[in-house]
């Protein structure tokens, strides 16, 4: 079997699988999809995303996965960036996105709607001849957005060339034996599949012949159960799920999980107390989680060393790695590269990195210098043996459960509130969740607004994750620097000490 819908119950073996792939591809090319065509992806997580990726890249075109989560605006403002031609979607982002979507867009929806093609057309055998073209591993093959430390998120593009690095990334430690985990022969993916992280494993999946069960929503239970029923030897993480489980351990106790070999996290950092705890309810045939930093824009697979549970590890193949001097949090000029246990931000280089956020060449160049190595907005040191340790963050990325928040996107969007005056936004620590979501606020004279009515404001204009879980305060002013740049830092120590 090569996916698994466990939402609703669709399977496909890898045979099954390339024969609808080739059937889609074959109708979306009589629609007048071909080389360079756009698909958007909108939709819960399916097995049908996948296949309509596969065939898009069939026929040379580019797809664009999208979060269902956002709101009809936020989804609107993506595609005014990426422009797709087709788009793909499930009954409940039709019903949602509709009013939003330009007509000249092609819709094909999961389910069946009157008046647009439905998935199960597009898989009905067909006779066709692809149109000639000539396969080009630098032409873009993907575009992903990323949450960005200014203005909204950012649209990533990303070649067949960075995605087969990233894809043999993710499967190094697997062939090398470095997680002590001989086969891997099926993997829960409970993450979204508009994020790259997600979208790679399954993608990973299908080339090495295991077994993909896709998760249209995260359940604990349901999690814990499927790894039962498939007997999957690897456990994806990300820290909220981790510090999940440590807190409920007796639930984790209710199934038979003797099956997983090995644990992998990624997303955030993973703390230590979290991992020991989390190998004594899940005890593994490795010593040790291995870590690793996922972001869009580039991927770096690391791999820790089998007596820490401190560091994030060595580099694998396919990917240089250097620390890059920090002059001051502002100044990132110098070039200089850093001896061992020298601190500094951690910048990568090599195939993985991303071709640049798509119609935004300044953002572009500010994240990857001319000598190609990108900025990955972790400051952190390596030791004599080469093992690598973020020490913090220079981004200002909000993380809420694995999710990206850009805090001036959310001060954007308070400052459209006709009753506030100025914002400043923050992640704010939870041990649970990462980071929460939590703001400042200055309101204009004479008005008045409560805390609950400004988390109301957030939670219906942006998409769930990004809600104000955190603290929020009404004040008279927010600290600025004298060119006027929001001093993030003093927000937060206010916060942390009230």
């Amino acid at each position: 079997i090569s996916k698994v819908d466990s939402g609703s119950g669709d399977k496909y073996t890898f045979g099954e699988l390339q024969n609808a792939v080739h059937n889609i591809a074959g109708h979306l090319q009589a629609l007048g999809f071909s080389k360079g065509s756009n698909l958007a992806l909108c939709a819960t997580n399916c097995a049908e995303i996948l296949l309509m990726a596969y065939a898009s890249w069939k026929l040379g075109g580019v797809v664009t996965p999208l979060n269902p989560m956002l709101k009809p605006g936020e989804i609107s403002g993506q595609m005014a960036i990426t422009k797709p031609n087709f788009m793909f979607l499930d009954k409940e982002q039709y019903h949602k996105l509709i009013e939003v979507i330009p007509e000249e867009i092609i819709i094909i929806t999961k389910e069946s709607v009157e008046g647009f093609h439905s998935f199960a057309c597009l898989k009905e055998p067909t006779t066709w001849e692809i149109c000639s073209f000539t396969p080009d591993v630098e032409s873009r093959a993907a575009i992903f957005f990323s949450g960005g430390t200014t203005g909204p998120p950012k649209a990533v593009s990303l070649s067949h060339k960075n995605m087969l690095t990233e894809i043999r990334g993710i499967g190094t430690p697997l062939e090398a034996d470095m997680l002590m985990n001989p086969k891997w022969t099926g993997l829960v993916v409970y993450l979204p599949l508009s994020h790259s992280y997600a979208f790679m494993l399954s993608t990973l999946d299908m080339t090495i012949g295991a077994t993909t069960i896709l998760m249209p929503r995260f359940d604990p239970r349901k999690y814990l159960q499927l790894i039962t029923d498939y007997q999957t030897e690897l456990m994806i993480l990300v820290p909220p799920l981790a510090v999940l489980f440590v807190k409920n351990k007796d639930l984790v106790a209710q199934f038979d999980i003797s099956c997983v070999q090995s644990m992998f996290c990624a997303a955030a950092v993973l703390l230590p107390e979290v991992a020991a705890d989390l190998q004594r309810i899940i005890p593994t045939k490795a010593k040790y989680i291995a870590q690793g930093n996922k972001f869009h824009e580039s991927f770096v697979e690391k791999h820790g060393a089998p007596d820490s549970a401190t560091n994030v590890g060595v580099v694998l193949p396919n990917y240089k790695i250097a620390v890059r001097t920090i002059l001051s949090i502002r100044d990132l000029e110098t070039d200089e590269f850093l001896p061992a246990y020298k601190t500094g931000e951690i910048c990568t280089s090599g195939p993985g990195v991303m071709m640049g956020y798509l119609g935004n060449k300044d953002a572009t160049n500010a994240t990857i210098g001319a000598d190609g190595w990108l900025k990955s907005g972790d400051i952190g040191y390596y030791d004599k043996n080469g093992y690598f340790y973020i020490v913090g963050r220079l981004k200002e990325l909000i993380k809420y459960k694995g999710y990206q928040v850009s805090p001036s996107e959310l001060e954007d969007l308070l400052l459209s509130h006709p009753k506030i005056a100025d914002a400043g936004v923050v992640g704010f620590p939870d041990l649970e969740s990462g980071e929460l979501p939590s703001a400042l606020i200055v309101l204009k004279p004479g008005e008045d607004l409560s805390v609950d009515q400004i988390r109301g404001f957030v939670s219906e204009k942006a998409a769930p994750f990004k809600k104000l879980r955190g603290p929020v305060e009404i004040v008279p002013q927010i600290p600025k620097s004298a060119s006027g740049k929001i001093l993030r830092r003093v927000i937060l120590s206010d916060l942390l000490e009230k």
